[in-house]
């Protein structure tokens, strides 16, 4: 595994947009670190690290997305080395690492203290129709399939009161751990939504369902809105031939996100059939629920 010279890392793609991990223990990264790196530490019981230590400091719930590229950093080349050999054996090919040598670093690009940045993202869907979204005195906010919580702890960031619904323990787990991190509240429940009356009754001024498709629960979306209350979902997309897809009973086709917010009840405020920024198929949509006389 050849590593990056650290007097090459400032033309690193992942070095100019900060996507950096800095693996050594918190107290190095505080005492110094490169300018923008979060630290991620990788904490061996004894000896080399094991997969199990890799796992812990580097879930993919807490990096980017894995068509960014991402830069690891580190003071011990065996771990820096078995860190992006263990990535790239799950998938994420654009990981490259180097090993700090900060006397050799500009001063502007070093910088001390825990810092308070991350390298996850919310979903892109989401975010990037955040103007639609209703605002957090509208009311609470719901997470169907919230997996690591990061759409979850996103939105409670922006002060939304959010339940985060799943039903893996670790998931829930990892999401509390998470808005523990970031400062905020988010209420966990475990629910198997593939169940029918397992969704949490609302009302909910918003409803988000991303990357996870159970056509029964986005039918009844509107039992659980409050009148005005958004939905959002946005999930994979078959397309024959397309690779890296669920199989296909857990995709979307071609148009079928529309009929399931139907006009009658919807108004569409966005819909969407294209790919996701890693290129696989996808469909998106953001609909509000029609206020009736009497609702």
């Amino acid at each position: 595994m050849k590593l990056l010279s650290w007097h090459d890392v400032g033309t690193h793609p992942a070095w100019l947009a900060g996507d950096v991990a800095d693996l050594r223990p918190q107290q190095a990264h505080r005492a110094g670190h490169p300018r923008a790196a979060v630290s991620l530490p990788v904490q061996p019981d004894a000896g080399p690290p094991a997969e199990a230590a890799f796992a812990a400091a580097l879930p993919a719930a807490l990096l980017p997305p894995r068509h960014v590229p991402l830069l690891l950093v580190g003071d011990d080349p065996g771990v820096v080395a078995a860190a992006v050999r263990w990535l790239r054996d799950r998938g994420r090919e654009r990981v490259d690492g180097a090993v700090l040598h900060g006397r050799d670093a500009p001063p502007g690009d070093w910088e001390t203290g825990a810092g308070q940045r991350v390298l996850w993202r919310p979903n892109s869907f989401l975010s990037a129709h955040a103007d639609l979204l209703p605002p957090p005195a509208a009311g609470p906010v719901v997470d169907l399939g919230c997996g690591g919580g990061r759409e979850a702890v996103w939105l409670a960031q922006r002060g939304h009161a959010v339940t985060a619904v799943d039903h893996l323990p670790d998931a829930l787990t990892f999401c509390e751990r998470l808005a523990r991190d970031r400062g905020v509240a988010v209420h966990t429940l475990r629910r198997d939504l593939t169940r029918g009356g397992e969704a949490p009754a609302g009302p909910w001024a918003l409803a988000i369902a991303l990357r996870f498709l159970h056509r029964p629960l986005l039918s009844d979306l509107a039992g659980l809105l409050a009148p005005g209350g958004v939905a959002v979902v946005r999930t994979f997309r078959f397309e024959e031939g397309a690779a890296r897809l669920p199989k296909r009973r857990y995709c979307l086709e071609a148009g079928e996100l529309l009929e399931l917010f139907p006009a009658s009840r919807f108004d569409i405020l966005a819909h969407v059939e294209d790919r996701d920024p890693d290129g696989r198929p996808a469909a998106g949509v953001v609909a509000r629920l029609r206020v009736t006389r009497g609702s």
